[in-house]
């Protein structure tokens, strides 16, 4: 019912716009007919029709549209999306005629309310009124006034007219969040516009997250390791607890970077009002551009808590993009926290292969003969799913199994596609790739 009256009262406000047309053409059409002169009466009727167009004016104009908007918002509960650019000349002709159907079923409303169910009340309860209208409309000739024109006839087609009209009325009430929808918001090119922006945006704040997880729980893992190996020397060797600290607190310090690197990524996504290409800029000029020296201190780290690691890079990691060897080293990292806290003898063995085309990573570590098998790519953890969504950026390949009481983890990152994928919204055939992870969000 609250509803009901919701449209009822939108109807209501176009009746009320309409009032100043109507008046406009009963001033015209009376004027006109009670001049004598036909010149005058020509004239009256030019200025009308001038008048009317103006008042037709308002429109076409972007403040009227966007009222349109906000009425339709607040008493039809509709949640229309604001254009992403400035409004086209196709854009406030949709407007204007959203705001002509408006006026015209408000005025139609108020017709019926008025003028229609009065006089249909009256002719239907009072048939000598019929037979007065009837006498008016035909005149002395009473033979047609009988056959054409009788009271009953009279009285059904008021009664017609009525219904027509309260018709007419409830399809356009029925109809009309449809009409503001497609009238006041976007076209189809600014939905799919504005629909990109949202799967981008969402997909940046995945790779935001991925980013949180993967340098944090780096940073606990390693943290964790050297607070228990400080514990076990802090009486046989001190020296050995005091490098353990050390240890802790640079790793600490690394984290703390990076979550504060994440958190002005965020900030500026806001200050920016999601300008895409700006917090983009931002996020490349902000990372960091890593070497084979940062590779092998992730390898160190592994070292310091008793995690043998060896390290064989083929290749030059500096002729690689800055964003393929971002993220090489965001992968490695996670690869061997995820050797930290889940094999199950100490050591990992890591071999970096880079050519012309693609970079090829490999790490091994033991692993329980009956657990890991099991696991396939799809059922992986986090940190297994944000390295395959990682190459996966790249239009690489990553695979992980379990055989004979080890564990293999290969990635192939094709080394074309690296700023493409450290933009956080890689491209395939000019469409953005979302992921498992951003769907499920």
């Amino acid at each position: 019912m609250a509803k009901l009256w919701r449209r009822l009262l939108v109807l209501l406000i176009g009746g009320v716009i309409a009032v100043p047309y109507a008046a406009v053409v009963i001033w015209a059409v009376t004027a006109s007919d009670r001049v004598g002169n036909r010149a005058d009466s020509l004239t009256i009727i030019v200025v009308g029709i001038i008048a009317f167009a103006l008042l037709c004016v308002p429109a076409f104009l972007a403040v009227i549209r966007a009222l349109e908007r906000t009425l339709a918002e607040q008493l039809l509960e509709l949640s229309i999306p604001t254009p992403p650019r400035r409004p086209r000349t196709a854009d406030r002709l949709r407007g204007a005629l959203f705001y002509f159907g408006h006026t015209f079923a408000g005025a139609l409303l108020l017709l019926t309310i008025v003028v229609l169910v009065p006089a249909a009340v009256v002719l239907v309860g009072d048939p000598g009124q019929a037979h007065e209208l009837s006498d008016g409309l035909i005149g002395t000739d009473t033979s047609l006034a009988a056959t054409v024109l009788p009271a009953g006839l009279i009285q059904t087609l008021a009664v017609g007219i009525l219904l027509m009209c309260i018709a007419i009325i409830v399809v356009e009430g029925y109809f009309l969040p449809n009409y503001a929808l497609i009238l006041l918001g976007p076209s189809a090119a600014d939905r799919a516009e504005l629909a990109g922006r949202e799967r981008a945006r969402r997909f940046r704040r995945t790779v935001l997250a991925r980013e949180v997880h993967d340098s944090i729980g780096h940073a606990l893992t390693v943290t964790t390791m050297q607070a228990a190996v400080a514990k076990r020397a802090l009486q046989r060797d001190p020296t050995i607890a005091e490098a353990a600290v050390d240890e802790i607190a640079r790793t600490g310090r690394e984290a703390v970077a990076e979550l504060d690197h994440v958190l002005a990524l965020l900030r500026t996504e806001a200050d920016l009002e999601a300008d895409d290409d700006a917090v983009i800029g931002a996020e490349t000029a902000q990372q960091p551009r890593r070497t084979r020296e940062d590779i092998e201190v992730l390898a160190e780290e592994a070292r310091s808590v008793g995690h043998s690691t060896q390290l064989r890079i083929s290749g030059d990691i500096g002729s690689l993009p800055a964003a393929v060897a971002h993220e090489l080293h965001r992968i490695v990292r996670e690869a061997l926290t995820n050797s930290l806290r889940h094999a199950s003898e100490p050591g990992a063995s890591v071999s970096i292969s880079v050519d012309a085309r693609v970079v090829t990573l490999t790490v091994i570590n033991a692993c329980a003969v009956n657990t890991g098998g099991a696991r396939s790519n799809a059922g992986a953890g986090r940190g297994l799913q944000g390295i395959k969504e990682r190459v996966e950026l790249f239009g690489g390949d990553v695979r992980w199994t379990a055989d004979g009481g080890s564990w293999t983890l290969e990635a192939v990152l094709p080394t074309a596609r690296g700023t493409a994928a450290h933009t956080g919204t890689a491209t395939t055939g000019g469409t953005v790739r979302v992921t498992n992870e951003e769907r499920q969000t």
